[in-house]
């Protein structure tokens, strides 16, 4: 290997080269940040004849390079245990809250068919008896007055016609056997023998 003295006394190596393979050379040197072009050649020299490159011409700020990827490599893995842990109790957190979430669910859901029962259960069902005249079955009843007659407002009946998953006529009818034919405006009450067919 070509010594200190030898590089200094044979510097102008660089004489010999073309411009082009000159500016080849010291892009070359940039990327492997060596500032001598006599230590660029030795290099390429020892690389290329024998397959090594010599420590002693590796870039001056090699070693501290390595040093702060040693210490860049410290912090990263610290870094990741950090970020692991972080992970693992928000993991953590997130299961907890979907265990009280679902508990939550079930207890709205619990409330709300005991209530929806509560209140299926308290709704009237089945005919109510209530007095009409001859008038009243010939002439028919507007909706509202057969509501008054067995004391439950039009809302009401529609209210729980839906929770009845029902048409309210159908409800209607259920409650008074009165029906209403179709296009018209009035309800009349439906014999016993009618309704069967």
């Amino acid at each position: 290997m070509a010594t200190k003295d030898w590089l200094d006394n044979h510097a102008k190596v660089t004489a010999y080269l073309d411009f082009s393979l000159y500016a080849s050379l010291e892009k070359w040197m940039k990327t492997h940040k060596i500032k001598k072009a006599s230590q660029a050649l030795t290099i390429i020299l020892e690389h290329y004849l024998e397959g090594n490159i010599p420590i002693e011409v590796m870039p001056e700020n090699l070693e501290q390079e390595v040093k702060q990827l040693k210490v860049k490599t410290t912090e990263i893995d610290s870094l990741e245990a950090t970020v692991a842990e972080q992970q693992r109790e928000f993991n953590d957190e997130i299961n907890s809250l979907r265990t009280e979430i679902d508990g939550l669910r079930q207890a709205l859901i619990n409330a709300g068919l005991s209530s929806l029962r509560e209140r299926v259960e308290d709704i009237p069902r089945g005919k109510i008896k209530f007095s009409y005249s001859d008038h009243d079955a010939k002439q028919g009843l507007t909706k509202t007055d057969l509501c008054e007659r067995i004391n439950i407002n039009g809302s009401q009946i529609n209210q729980w016609a839906t929770m009845l998953n029902l048409d309210p006529d159908e409800y209607l009818f259920e409650l008074t056997g009165w029906k209403k034919p179709l296009n018209a405006r009035r309800y009349f009450p439906v014999l016993e023998n009618e309704q069967k067919q």
